[in-house]
């Protein structure tokens, strides 16, 4: 596959419809009719499904809000700051607690990509689903990686656009911060779950 010349969001005018042409663009690279886009809150330490598609209201319940120390594959990419396959979630003990809800909205396997910009910052992440066992080729999973850069790219651009240079600067240093600061304090708890429990935690 080759990426397009042209400015494949040049007609998003909000965050909504960066959101959409990032949720069709995966759909469609992925070759399925399941996915979803969170962004993360840093403020609150959720992700949030801001568009879906394909899904019933059991699943978007459950998923509403998904911590980042979850057993999920979105909140394994986003501790990770990388894509997560599950080629299938009937095998993946970590995903137990999840497994019942994905399995009756008719999903085998999930790939989890976190929309992170150029500049390193973190805003949350995208996935698709599959009803069978599923690995994306190395091809499929890089062009996903190159689709969630230019959505993020754009939302950052987006937001910029809001406020002077100076402020630019600022939120970016923070929302920098927030998204190592998060993550950091992930890896602290999972640390010390593993003490206390010999194993990780299953959310």
């Amino acid at each position: 596959m080759s990426y397009p010349m042209a400015d494949p969001l040049a007609r998003c005018t909000d965050v909504p419809s960066i959101l959409d042409w990032l949720l069709h663009r995966a759909v469609d690279l992925s070759q399925t009719s399941f996915g979803n886009v969170q962004l993360m809150s840093w403020t609150t330490g959720y992700l949030e499904i801001k568009v879906q598609q394909g899904f019933d209201e059991g699943f978007l319940r459950f998923f509403e809000r998904v911590r980042i120390e979850d057993g999920s594959a979105c909140a394994r990419a986003l501790r990770n700051r990388e894509a997560i396959v599950i080629e299938d979630i009937m095998a993946d003990e970590e995903f137990l607690s999840c497994r019942k809800v994905v399995s009756n909205a008719g999903v085998r396997a999930v790939q989890s990509t976190p929309i992170v910009s150029s500049s390193g910052a973190l805003l949350g992440v995208m996935s698709t689903h599959f009803a069978s066992p599923h690995q994306p080729t190395r091809i499929e999973l890089r062009e996903l990686q190159h689709a969630a850069q230019v959505a993020a790219n754009a939302l950052i651009h987006f937001e910029a656009r809001r406020y002077s240079a100076h402020d630019r600067i600022s939120r970016s240093l923070v929302l920098l911060g927030q998204s190592q600061e998060e993550i950091a304090w992930a890896d602290r708890l999972l640390l010390l779950s593993r003490g206390l429990c010999g194993r990780r935690p299953i959310a």
